[in-house]
């Protein structure tokens, strides 16, 4: 399965005519995505999950509404394309995007009930959720993995991350890098990954390659005031090996929880 991603830019956004966002790539006029890891690094407020948004067909317009002076593509089709619209935007996501942590909320039903409200039905990975336990009535951290399993689906080639390791304990964490390893064995092909967890570890790791910077500029409208304007920067670093990767952090996540044992075992012991 092929998954590439190539943008054209200037990339600008409207909402409401009052705030617009401009991305400029500062290596020329285009930016490449094909398989691997992307990691977005940048400070708070740069513009990096609004930028995921749009990628993910979640933010900004579509279809001839879009400004002609950018050229989204997946796959070759066109964000601003003359037959793409919401429900085609719809269709993309449905098939080909997971995004994760979903802005979702358990109902009061079945594990099974609520993945198939929020997913529709596939016989196969439905039976694997309970119809009798109620994810509502679970532990914090038992609903995180719930939420995962029900999001996370390895049949999908592009999954977009917006700090996915926010409050996630060492367990939760392990289970999440298994899920992405495991993931990348089959259908996932290209990761956007957000996270100020790693963000100095991805910079020094040796397997990340810088692989360009946006010029992002945020301008706010208003008709009594002359326009706002801030400027940011975003670094996109890739890593092609994202098996690798994976599989590292995981290991990492199990020398902690080993240590954190021993030490409770030690303090237990002195006692």
């Amino acid at each position: 399965m092929d998954s590439h991603f190539k943008i054209t830019f200037p990339l600008i956004m409207d909402d409401e005519e009052s705030f617009s966002i401009e991305f400029v790539s500062r290596k020329g006029d285009s930016l490449e995505f094909k398989e691997g890891i992307y990691y977005l690094c940048g400070d708070n407020g740069s513009g990096k999950t609004t930028f995921l948004n749009m990628l993910a067909l979640i933010a900004g317009n579509i279809g001839k509404k879009a400004t002609n002076k950018v050229s989204i593509m997946f796959n070759g089709e066109a964000y601003n394309g003359d037959n793409f619209n919401y429900l085609r935007a719809a269709e993309m996501r449905e098939k080909s995007f997971c995004i994760f942590p979903q802005k979702a909320f358990f109902l009061p039903i079945s594990t099974r009930d609520n993945y198939i409200i929020l997913n529709g039905t596939e016989k196969e990975r439905e039976q694997s959720f309970s119809s009798r336990e109620s994810p509502d009535l679970l532990s914090g951290g038992q609903q995180q993995k719930i939420l995962m399993d029900i999001v996370l689906d390895d049949k999908k080639p592009v999954w977009f991350l917006d700090e996915p390791l926010t409050n996630m304990d060492a367990e939760r964490r392990h289970y999440f890098w298994i899920t992405l390893d495991n993931a990348c064995r089959k259908g996932l092909r290209i990761i956007f990954f957000i996270d100020h967890y790693l963000d100095r570890a991805i910079i020094k790791d040796a397997d990340f390659q810088h692989h360009g910077t946006l010029g992002v500029t945020m301008s706010r409208y208003s008709r009594s005031k002359s326009p706002d304007m801030e400027s940011q920067e975003i670094d996109i670093y890739r890593n092609n090996s994202p098996h690798n990767f994976f599989s590292r952090q995981a290991l990492n996540i199990e020398h902690e929880i080993s240590l954190k044992k021993k030490g409770q075992l030690s303090n237990g012991m002195h006692i």
